[in-house]
């Protein structure tokens, strides 16, 4: 994140303003405003020229011309973020040179007289920017059969100041143009238009983009590298894809979605689309994606058909994510970072909700299922409220706190809530407060009772839950008791993130009867609560409680098997299928419940609930769960099989391991094949061989296949694999990791071969031989066995 660099007496009061905030709520805090950077101008417009890159010293030369606008009397000096390694040259206004001084990360200018209120300033900073990789910007030199030379920025909360000087808070927007001189053969994207590209001597050219729409300082992009771009369009909207020449002919198969989902998020939000145009560009070694305005950044892991059988994360959430920034983030952007959520959590809604109008609401849920087991991983290591600085879930629980909200409020006046707030703060930021502002307008409703308990405050209902069937007076009772404990504590300026004793919320109850189903609605507003659904028509077959899935929750809810089956097969809604699949699985010694099953394993409603209860068999003994898994195994879907085929590493008998191996041997799946890798080598170590040598050649995408069979070696300790590793060292980092793994094992020979490959011909091999010597701890010299690196 990045600090505050505003002066000396504007630190002093955001220190004083901490300690007064240590005796606030998280609430208070957000309605005082104390996250929100204080600076003593408006910036206005950035131009950002970079040149004479060097790829060997990861250096260059920058030139940043910035206007802004004064915003208090007698300003004397003016302070910039900009990273320490940005050595300034001079600074100068018209021909005046102006006195700076550096302190950390910022750059202090003075002035040659103070300046009034709303006074406009224009000065230019010349540096040379020599940095760490990846601090701002990313150098790659060429390296053959992998990539071209390339230098690309990385942007994000704290990125950009460490390489050009500006004001780095979300708060304040600007218009920028970025103007790069790099080598001919480099394509150079950036934000906005494309002004020109003139040929600048020797062997250089010089590109020149203008975004000429405001935006915040974080978002700007620059990418220099040898890219194909293929042209597109959706509503007159120019759409261009940029990516390396080898990846060209699965890139339309993937990008091709583009159109689609703008189309359906316009459609959902009522909103056009706020750019110029929308590029999304591929650069080598990337981490995921950023989100940069109308030139999004992305890895270059494009899958290819194959890889799209097993809904690859790049399509399924990475593309519908960014695209979502283009209005989340960009268009509105959070007004400082412990709003953060705002951005992220809006993004992470609408994948769902791209899928759910493309593919179904099944499709959907499963986005939000995805999303339920990320937060409550992250909600296990550390209890953070969504809103808070740093916060931990701003991803997951940002999504599900927006499904709700939609579920809330209904589907008409939960989108225009989110209009309203879209078209409130356009081209400009916006907090918590501001989106539930928007909701009371444009609907009508408060709902400070719900950002109190899912946005400020941490945690989520635990529910324990149980039933009673009267069979003389044909009723039901549920008893409801939410046993979540407040037990966080103060970190150390004093604050304390709470959780609610009591959330409350609207969950319906569905009772399966002979004569069909009883939905009734339950208000929860205390701590234990008491339903009776009467007059039943016989005794429950299944019994769902929060039908629809309304609330962010965990349950116990201990039930007959016969209710967990039914639910299991029939609920409505994902979440409780896949629930009740899991208190299924449990029950090993239960027939029944392994026989439930092999029934959803083998004709499950859906693709998401037939791969869990395949998993969930792997638990069971193999004469219940091996005709489950048979079905599952050849299931018209890769995940299913995939889930399959992994579960039979639990089924130690010769007909899982003849299953496995035909999956390996014959399936089309990239996953299935990986997975079939590691349950051949649990089944059968002594005659995994054959196998694992296969496997480790097999192209796949990100090497997936591969990535299995260097597990499976280590697993069956196959020393004899040492030489057809070291064939492989140039694929990817994990060989030479494996080759170590075997060398502190006691293997000389695969020793010998990393310690032969430190001065392999190609560079990023020895980079990973390097790597794999530093973290195995191995001796580098060959005269010293006992000598450590």
């Amino acid at each position: 994140m990045p600090r505050c660099l505003c002066g000396l007496q504007l630190v002093s009061l955001w220190v004083c303003l901490a300690a007064l905030a240590g005796a606030q709520s998280n609430a208070d805090r957000f309605l005082t405003d104390v996250y929100t950077r204080a600076h003593d101008y408006d910036l206005v417009h950035q131009r950002i020229e970079v040149g004479v890159f060097s790829w060997d010293s990861l250096s260059f030369d920058g030139r940043v011309t910035t206007t802004l606008v004064v915003r208090r009397p007698d300003l004397a000096d003016v302070v910039l973020d900009a990273g320490r390694r940005l050595q300034v040259r001079k600074v100068t206004e018209g021909k005046a040179e102006l006195g700076f001084d550096r302190a950390g990360d910022s750059l202090v200018i003075h002035l040659a007289r103070p300046a009034e209120f709303d006074d406009t300033l224009r000065f230019v900073v010349d540096y040379h920017g020599k940095i760490l990789q990846g601090q701002g910007l990313y150098f790659f030199n060429a390296e053959s059969g992998r990539w071209g030379r390339q230098v690309y920025s990385g942007g994000g909360t704290d990125g950009n100041p460490n390489w050009f000087p500006t004001y780095g808070g979300a708060e304040d927007k600007l218009t920028w143009e970025v103007v790069a001189t790099v080598p001919r053969d480099l394509t150079v994207v950036s934000n906005g238009r494309l002004v020109s590209d003139r040929p600048a001597a020797p062997a250089a050219h010089t590109v020149h983009w203008a975004q000429e729409q405001p935006a915040s300082s974080y978002l700007v992009s620059l990418v220099a590298a040898p890219l194909l771009k293929l042209n597109d369009r959706w509503r007159g909207v120019p759409l261009a894809y940029y990516l390396a020449p080898a990846d060209s002919t699965r890139a339309r198969l993937v990008f091709g979605m583009t159109p689609g989902i703008l189309e359906i998020y316009a459609r959902l939000l009522g909103v056009p689309f706020p750019w110029a145009k929308y590029a999304q560009v591929t650069v080598a070694d990337y981490f995921g994606g950023m989100e940069n305005v109308s030139a999004t950044t992305l890895a270059d892991w494009i899958p290819d058909r194959l890889a799209l059988l097993d809904r690859p994360w790049y399509t399924q959430i990475l593309l519908p994510h960014e695209v979502a920034h283009n209005w989340f983030g960009n268009y509105v952007t959070t007004a400082n970072w412990a709003s953060y959520w705002l951005n992220e959590g809006f993004a992470q809604f609408m994948v769902g909700q791209y899928w759910r109008v493309a593919a179904g609401e099944t499709a959907g849920e499963e986005a939000y299922l995805s999303d339920y087991a990320q937060y409550l991983d992250d909600d296990a290591r550390r209890r953070m409220p969504l809103a808070a600085l740093g916060s931990n879930n701003i991803y997951p629980k940002g999504s599900l706190v927006l499904r709700m909200l939609r579920l809330e409020l209904g589907e008409q006046r939960f989108w225009a809530g989110v209009r309203r707030y879209l078209t409130r703060h356009a081209f400009a930021n916006a907090t918590s407060a501001d989106l539930q502002r928007a909701i009371l307008e444009a609907t009508g409703d408060n709902l400070s009772w719900f950002f109190d308990q899912w946005v400020y405050r941490a945690g989520h209902p635990e529910f324990a839950v149980a039933a009673a069937y009267d069979s003389v007076a044909r009723k039901l009772t549920l008893s409801v008791t939410q046993t979540q404990q407040d037990t966080l504590h103060a970190d150390s300026t004093g604050l304390r993130y709470s959780v609610p004793t009591v959330f409350q919320g609207r969950v319906a109850i569905r009772v399966g009867t002979p004569a069909g189903d009883i939905v009734r609605q339950m208000r929860l507003r205390q701590r234990a609560e008491t339903l009776t659904v009467a007059d039943l028509a016989g005794p429950p077959t299944m019994v769902v409680f929060d039908d629809e899935n309304r609330m962010l929750k965990t349950l116990r809810f201990d039930q007959p098997t016969a209710w967990l089956a039914a639910q299991a097969a029939g609920a409505a809604n994902l979440w409780n299928r896949t629930w009740a699949i899991g208190q299924l699985s449990g029950r090993t010694s239960d027939a029944a419940a392994g026989a439930a099953l092999v029934a959803v394993a083998g004709g499950g409603s859906d693709a998401t609930v037939r791969g869990l209860a395949a998993q969930a068999l792997s638990r069971f003994p193999a004469s219940v769960a091996l005709t489950g898994l048979e079905a599952a195994a050849r299931d018209t879907a890769a995940t299913v099989r995939e889930s399959a085929v992994r579960a039979l590493a639990a089924i130690r008998t010769p007909d899982a391991l003849a299953l496995a191996r035909a999956a390996f041997a014959h399936d089309s799946s990239y996953a299935v094949r990986a997975a079939a890798v590691g349950t051949v080598a649990q089944l059968d170590s002594a005659g995994a061989h054959d196998v694992i040598v296969e496997a480790l050649a097999m192209p796949s995408y990100r090497s997936m296949i591969q990535t299995a069979a260097l597990a499976a070696a280590l697993h069956t300790e196959d020393a004899s694999l040492v030489p057809v590793l070291e064939e492989r060292l140039g694929d990817q980092p994990l060989v030479a990791i494996a080759l170590a793994w075997f060398a502190t094992h006691g293997e000389a020979g695969a020793l010998e071969t990393l310690r032969r490959h430190r001065a392999d011909e190609r560079a990023w091999v020895r980079r990973w031989v390097e790597a794999a010597f530093r973290q195995a701890r191995l001796p580098l010299d060959i005269s010293a066995p006992g000598s450590g690196d």
